[in-house]
Formats: C-alpha cells, sequence, structure tokens
C-alpha cells in the first residue's frame, strides 16, 4: 500500500525587538528538545499575515506587528499513524515582526517556554537549519531598519 500523502500550510513570525542588541523570540517545544520560531497552520479562509499573527500571539502571549514578508520555506517529512505512514509536505510563511507587546506566555498544550534570547543564543538554538536561515534573512532586514531609523534624516 502507498502511503498516504499531505500538504501542510503554515505561517509564522521572527519577532525582534531593540537596535543596538536585538532579541528574538523563540519557542521550545518537545519537552525543551526543540527551539524554534513560532509558527502554526493556516485556518481554512485565513491569510497567511493573520496567522502568522494569530500563531505568534496564541503560542507565546506576544502582540506584534508584520515589517515585511521573508518568503517561505518548504520541506518534507513522514508521520506514523494508525492508518499507516503519511508523507507530509510542509509549507511554511515567514514574517519580519515587530514587538508590541505582551510577555512571553507558552501556550501550554502545544509550547514548553517562550522566551526573547540574543541573536547569537537564537542562531545557535535554534534546531532547524531552514529556521536558522530565516532568522539570519530577517536580521540583515531589521539591521537596515534600525541603521534607516537611526540616521539623520536630511530636510533639504
Amino acid at each position: 500500500m502507498k502511503p498516504e500523502r499531505r500538504r501542510v500550510v503554515s505561517a509564522g513570525g521572527v519577532v525582534i525587538r531593540g537596535c543596538k542588541r536585538p532579541r528574538v523570540l523563540l519557542i521550545a517545544t518537545r519537552k525543551m528538545r526543540v527551539w524554534a520560531l513560532p509558527k502554526g497552520r493556516v485556518e481554512p479562509g485565513e491569510r497567511h499575515r493573520e496567522a502568522a499573527l494569530r500563531e505568534v500571539r496564541e503560542e507565546t502571549g506576544i502582540r506584534a506587528a508584520i515589517v515585511r514578508d521573508l518568503g517561505r520555506v518548504k520541506y518534507y517529512f513522514t508521520v506514523h499513524e494508525e492508518e499507516g505512514q503519511v508523507n507530509i509536505s510542509k509549507t511554511v510563511h515567514y514574517y519580519l515582526m515587530r514587538y508590541r507587546g505582551g510577555r512571553p506566555t507558552p501556550q501550554l498544550e502545544e509550547v514548553d517556554a517562550a522566551r526573547w534570547v540574543g541573536v547569537k543564543k537564537a542562531l545557535s538554538l535554534l534546531t532547524y537549519d531552514n529556521e536558522r536561515v530565516v532568522l539570519e534573512r530577517a536580521l540583515a532586514h531589521w539591521r537596515e531598519r534600525c541603521q534607516k531609523r537611526s540616521s539623520p534624516t536630511s530636510t533639504s
């Protein structure tokens, strides 16, 4: 019997606060063994951006605002269910977000911890290479944004 195939679409955010010493919001799952960016499934009728903001808020308690699209990541994995093996094709749409408010509070049904961590620590903690790449892309945009905000504007 051929394994079932399933497509999953998720959305998430790279939430950053601060310019001089930026901090990144990460979540821990699987008994603190997996560190990741907050993300989750896009609900029927929901836009990717809406899902990303909702998932960040639900999983971490943090309110954020989207700064820009960071692109998408696609990967494949297999799960074993009662009916047999299922091959999953998952696409995650990521957004750079700025912190707006709230305290990191994990959604205990799915998340063990939600924490602000420094950039170097975030890059070393992230379990998945593809999320490290997304974080590096987000940091490049964030640094550019911070430079524009701190440079004097000309009034000519």
